[in-house]
């Protein structure tokens, strides 16, 4: 089975065709353009001049459905639904978190992954990894870093944009019980969505259903109008 992944959850895109979990290709950008700019030839790109197949060929759709960035979620799920349905194509609602997460499956500490939710919160999710498989996932939340920093005990591994943000206030509660990936490891990979999605076949849908945003607070807009009168 070939997808093709998508996750615009953030400043970067990323777009990936994945065959039965193997990664054929993948494409990364993050450099001011916005998604709407670039998505769609990024997957042409991909298509037609590195994976060399059409896309009869692809199978089913992945894409990164939250949390993150509101306008950005909002293109990726467009995108891709539009063109699977054009090409009546099955599709998958990913977690944002997860896309980093799976990329440090193999760790035997507990995974933190915080992305940058701003205000003052990050979006963030603990994940316990047992030799490379998913043992435990808590609750996706919207919340203070430093809050987040205390959710999985005092050795823990850290990633996401929030962590990079929030590092000073993460060293500040857990000392040298925290660890940090590597810079390049803190962006979403497209081919980590498609192999959460691998592992969730159930998820593929063709009325879209698993693919609804997901974004655990109200957006800027909201919370300026209605502040007043609703506790978002």
């Amino acid at each position: 089975m070939k997808i093709i992944a998508v996750d615009t959850s953030e400043k970067s895109c990323s777009t990936a065709i994945v065959d039965d979990g193997i990664p054929i290709c993948e494409e990364f950008y993050s450099k001011g353009k916005t998604h709407s700019a670039v998505l769609m030839s990024m997957v042409d790109h991909m298509i037609n001049a590195r994976a060399g197949i059409t896309m009869d060929e692809i199978d089913g759709f992945a894409v990164a459905k939250g949390p993150g960035s509101f306008t950005g979620l909002r293109i990726g799920i467009s995108v891709v639904k539009a063109v699977a349905y054009a090409l009546s194509k099955p599709v998958a609602g990913i977690s944002s978190l997860d896309g980093i997460a799976w990329q440090f499956s193999c760790s035997s500490l507990p995974v933190c992954v915080m992305m940058d939710a701003k205000r003052g919160e990050v979006y963030t999710a603990v994940y316990y990894f047992k030799e490379g498989q998913l043992e435990k996932k808590t609750e996706e939340m919207a919340i203070d870093p430093f809050k987040a920093s205390g959710m999985a005990g005092k050795n823990v591994l850290f990633a996401g944009s929030g962590a990079v943000a929030f590092r000073d206030v993460i060293v500040d509660s857990l000392g040298s019980g925290a660890v940090f990936v590597p810079e390049f490891n803190n962006y979403i990979s497209a081919a980590a969505i498609a192999y959460v999605a691998f592992k969730k076949p159930e998820l593929f849908s063709f009325d879209f259903s698993s693919a609804l945003p997901l974004y655990l607070r109200c957006s800027d807009a909201e919370i300026n109008y209605r502040k007043q009168d609703v506790n978002c």
